[in-house]
């Protein structure tokens, strides 16, 4: 009988834990540190998709309507908020030539950043330089 109660822990722990578990997220992160994830649950209808910039703000945290699509060549095709996608085992496939890798540090060669990240964050010597006063010149 302990073993079975054990069982039944665990399986009320996992329905607690909810389908978040299983969530797959998929993210490209972009030279100048700006970021998209699409984070897609194996039985949901729905996807969420996030953008954000390397200073930690979120842009944009969205639920999408998710279609999937039949397999073909070991991808499958999926329709996230009306664009369409294709997903193989590692990586998750934007109509434009953009890749969301498994790894968070997945990043996209020859794609701009986000726009609205470029005002958040000051160029390389942009800042005044300050000098404090009664040290020395």
């Amino acid at each position: 009988m302990p073993r079975l109660s054990r069982y039944c822990l665990l399986g009320c722990l996992g329905l607690l834990a909810g389908c978040d578990l299983l969530t797959d997220h998929y993210r490209v992160e972009f030279g100048d540190g700006s970021w998209r994830e699409i984070a897609i649950t194996p039985f949901s209808d729905e996807a969420r998709w996030r953008e954000g910039c390397a200073t930690g703000e979120i842009l944009t945290d969205l639920v999408l309507p998710l279609k999937r699509g039949k397999e073909e060549e070991g991808r499958r095709h999926l329709l996230i908020g009306g664009e369409r996608f294709e997903l193989d085992d590692n990586n998750l496939y934007r109509s434009n030539g953009m890749v969301f890798g498994h790894s968070p540090d997945h990043i996209q060669r020859g794609l701009k950043g986000l726009d609205a990240c470029r005002g958040l964050r000051p160029v390389r010597g942009g800042l005044p330089k300050l000098k404090a006063r009664g040290f020395g010149e």
